[in-house]
């Protein structure tokens, strides 16, 4: 238990960003994307992937709700740090509704019986001055994140060959309401509160569709290109310590992706109803920037 300690004393130094030209800042675990799908293709935010329909995939960017459709779940429960300690977990869970114009985005409660994600630290024991064992209790990180997203406009251009062109923009917003209950490690009593803050972020995404008909009557080409920003904690809102306050991370994401789409129409007929008759290949390039930090980028296909 004393070594999970020393390994908390570790992760809140990672959270404040100790530079000389730099601010300190808390709630790191705010920048850790909990969607497995955008992590698998190699990304840094995922901000212009717009077929996952994941709810989990719009914490790089809300406006990626408008292209959602249906009502859609996402659960993820990841072991963090799982090759040096066994007990800490990042836990997420939300629901979203959308109809690929509208989508908004609820938490609901996640494998840490909180809203949205968790950061989930375990079991924590806490000593007073003298070295005496005070208490154990409960140490965590939540995010529960609100969001709302809408398609703004769209243009539609229809050829005579009957190939088209459509271009669609959306924007998206999104709150997050922030508990922090991390452990004080000198201590005489654990009568504290619990930390609140809240932070804003604003999206916007477009997209461009290219359909292409071929010379087979029911085959033809799709061709997509999707550019997205997000910026985050927009009003660089503070948590307010007993030591003091500090500020939130803030930062931005930017991605382009692209995807092509071939499909055979009545060509192949295949064995089993549910498999759709196209195969599509998909690469994605983004980035992501908190406070002072460098740029980081990621991409994937």
């Amino acid at each position: 238990m004393k070594y999970k300690l020393f390994l908390l004393v570790i992760l809140l130094i990672l959270t404040a960003h100790n530079d000389a030209d730099a601010e300190d800042y808390v709630g790191l675990f705010t920048t850790f994307n909990p969607s497995a799908e955008t992590i698998a293709f190699g990304n840094q935010s995922g901000t212009a992937y717009i077929w996952g329909n994941n709810p989990l995939n719009s914490w790089s960017n809300p406006a990626l709700l408008a292209y959602n459709n249906g009502l859609s779940w996402g659960w993820s429960r990841d072991p963090w740090l799982e090759d040096i300690v066994s007990s800490i977990y990042l836990n997420s869970s939300y629901l979203s509704y959308a109809n690929n114009d509208l989508g908004i985005l609820l938490p609901i409660i996640n494998a840490s019986a909180k809203f949205g994600t968790t950061i989930d630290y375990g079991e924590e024991e806490a000593y007073n001055a003298q070295g005496y064992l005070v208490d154990t209790f409960h140490s965590y990180e939540t995010c529960s994140r609100f969001a709302v997203a809408k398609k703004l406009f769209h243009l539609n251009f229809l050829h005579n060959s009957g190939n088209s062109d459509l271009f669609t923009l959306s924007g998206g917003y999104d709150f997050r309401y922030i508990t922090s209950n991390l452990p004080l490690f000198v201590a005489d009593s654990l009568d504290r509160e619990i930390v609140h803050g809240t932070m804003h972020g604003l999206g916007l995404l477009g997209h461009f569709i290219h359909h292409q008909r071929l010379h087979s009557p029911s085959s033809s080409l799709t061709f997509e290109v999707t550019s997205g920003y997000y910026q985050m904690n927009l009003f660089k809102s503070e948590m307010s310590y007993e030591s003091g306050d500090w500020p939130l991370h803030y930062g931005n994401h930017f991605g382009i992706a692209g995807k092509v789409s071939y499909y055979f129409g009545n060509m192949v007929s295949l064995p089993l109803s549910f498999l759709q008759n196209n195969i599509s290949v998909c690469y994605v390039y983004d980035t992501a920037k908190y406070g002072e930090w460098d740029r980081e980028w990621g991409n994937g296909s």
